[in-house]
């Protein structure tokens, strides 16, 4: 094995200080390079967990949203049609109060035609007897110069 050792020109001491040189060199990375880079790489996969964790939040939060925006149209929709429905009973109300009022209007102003219409037949028929009376008095007049002139 001497040998070999001596055909290939291996020295033990430059083999044990290259040795020691790369051991120190490894460590040296390990500590420096490595054990950085182990925290690096785990601090970003701890970071994409949580992101896919958020991820996954935001998504089961955006479809109870979407449920309760279903929900809430659902509700107001009802809602309207309530209102709606008030409204038009509310205004059939108002209908039949105002076609009720002309109603009234209407027949009072006819009442109040007829009363005037009597009125008016009172006083035509009292003019035509005043203006009877007056003419059988001037005919009872013109007679009776006739029967005086005679």
């Amino acid at each position: 094995m001497e040998q070999l050792i001596d055909t290939f020109g291996i020295d033990w001491r430059i083999l044990l200080v290259q040795t020691v040189n790369f051991v120190v060199l490894a460590a040296l990375l390990w500590y420096v390079l490595y054990k950085p880079l182990v925290a690096l790489i785990e601090s970003r996969r701890a970071q994409i967990i949580k992101g896919v964790a958020d991820a996954e939040r935001a998504e089961s939060a955006l479809k109870d949203a979407d449920a309760k925006k279903s929900d809430i149209i659902a509700e107001a929709s009802i809602t309207a049609d309530k209102i709606v429905g008030a409204a038009r009973e509310s205004a059939k109300k108002k209908e039949a109060d105002i076609i009720k009022e002309g109603q009234q209007k209407y027949d009072r102003l006819l009442t109040e035609a007829a009363m005037k219409g009597e009125e008016i037949k009172r006083g035509a028929l009292e003019e035509s007897k005043e203006e009877i009376a007056r003419l059988i008095v001037l005919g009872v007049e013109k007679t009776l110069r006739n029967g005086t002139q005679k």
